[in-house]
């Protein structure tokens, strides 16, 4: 490029220095400073991209270390480990009994035991929707498909048209029918664990299966929640043996009177009795509470529910949730295992604990299976097609039908009635692992 000789004068000063500086076409004064201090800007941009990759590094292993879910996708079915799928078994021995209170206030804790009501139910063009007062719903679709939608920022995840929200958790779902036919009590059992109740027009959600079904009476056995059965005059029967009568409720021969009433948000009346009970109305809904003091809700949510503490009981037994999704328009068949480890001393174990003395817990879809560690499958030749290397012992075998999901929970423990002081410090350390039919 040949030179513009254009020379401009610069910078005067009264006293020395006249400054003369080439310039080729009028260069911006930013773009002299940048050639004028190279080395400068250089050191400067070095120092910029070695924070930017410092806070990048810190960041990425920061969210490793958080990191809780586990996700693998076999066969179709998508199989989600919310806290890891290992599992070192080295706690202390506890009771068979009290694993299983441990077990058992962990799980109920976990889907928030209790019982929601219907606040309304909606016909759109696939179907109808039944939205509950702790602002989850059920989608029933005409063609026989069932989908349960989770809250979504305090709010219903699903609208009025069935049309489910970005972002809202939406789990497909089978289900099974129960009925008490001696009460004319519907029950619907719903593969996420829980119950829908039906009494005419009438529906609650029990957000678990504990309760006492036969033909002479019906009703939750946390906080005793009954419907009505039928009417005689101007007494009304509900199916735990409360009878209402004018204002009043019989209970045990005994009248009982209402001590206050309030209603709340979605039209839901609640009255109060001087036994302890409630009675709460909305639309078709009545229903008898026994245990009064379960009955929660703010401006959002009414729901019934002891509010039972979580147990810390890490140190007792070691809980798994794992999830299984199948995507599948087919029913697959799966196995749940535990293959233990083949090198303890990577693990800076000093001892083996002999898999006998460890005990567990499944629970899926309300139903609970206790075992101990010794079906050791890794030569069974059932299952020869797995090529499995080290001792693997089954936990769980079953089904999930096309487009099921299930929330499982496993417990181990180690047993306090077998063990001895000859396995002080001694460990034992496996990988849950879920195996899904090809």
């Amino acid at each position: 490029m040949s030179k513009t000789n254009k020379f401009h004068v610069k910078e005067i000063k009264d006293e020395v220095n006249v400054t003369v500086e080439e310039e080729r076409k009028d260069h911006s004064p930013f773009y002299l400073l940048l050639k004028r201090n190279k080395w400068l800007w250089y050191v400067l941009f070095l120092l910029l991209a070695l924070i930017i990759s410092i806070i990048t590094i810190y960041a990425i292993s920061k969210n490793l270390g958080s990191s809780t879910k586990v996700e693998y996708d076999t066969s179709g079915v998508l199989v989600t480990f919310d806290e890891g799928n290992n599992s070192i078994l080295n706690g202390v021995p506890i009771t068979e009994a009290y694993a299983s209170k441990l077990f058992d206030t962990e799980v109920t804790n976990e889907i928030n035991r209790g019982v929601v009501i219907k606040v309304k139910e909606v016909a759109f063009e696939l179907g109808k929707i039944i939205f509950y007062s702790d602002k989850t719903a059920l989608i029933k679709y005409d063609n026989g498909n069932y989908v349960k939608v989770k809250s979504l920022n305090n709010d219903y995840g699903v609208d009025d048209n069935g049309i489910i929200k970005s972002g809202a958790e939406a789990n497909n779902i089978s289900y099974e029918s129960k009925d008490n036919n001696d009460l004319g009590i519907k029950l619907l059992y719903l593969s996420d664990g829980t119950v829908e109740i039906t009494k005419n027009n009438m529906v609650f959600l029990l957000r678990n299966t504990d309760l006492t079904s036969n033909p002479e009476e019906f009703y939750t056995n946390l906080s005793g929640v009954s419907a009505p059965i039928k009417e005689e005059g101007s007494k009304i029967y509900y199916s735990d043996g409360t009878i209402k009568e004018d204002n009043y409720i019989i209970v045990d021969g005994e009248k009982h009177y209402p001590t206050k009433e309030e209603t709340i948000h979605d039209n839901i009346r609640i009255i109060y009795y001087d036994n302890g009970y409630a009675e709460v109305i909305q639309g078709d809904l009545d229903i008898i509470v026994q245990k009064s003091e379960h009955i929660k809700y703010d401006d959002n949510i009414f729901e019934i529910v002891d509010g039972t503490k979580e147990v810390n009981i890490k140190d007792f037994i070691d809980i798994k949730s794992l999830e299984l999704n199948n995507k599948n328009n087919k029913e697959m068949n799966y196995i749940i295992v535990l293959e233990e480890t083949d090198d303890y001393a990577k693990h800076n174990a000093s001892r083996r604990l002999p898999n006998e003395y460890v005990n567990f817990s499944v629970y899926l879809n309300g139903n609970k299976t206790n075992g101990t560690l010794v079906n050791n499958i890794k030569e069974e030749s059932k299952y020869e097609g797995l090529e499995l290397k080290n001792n693997t012992y089954l936990l769980y075998e079953g089904k999930l039908k096309s487009l099921e999901q299930a929330d499982i929970k496993i417990g181990l423990w180690i047993s306090y009635e077998n063990i001895t002081n000859e396995y002080m410090n001694s460990a034992f350390i496996g990988t849950l692992k879920v195996y899904v039919e090809e």
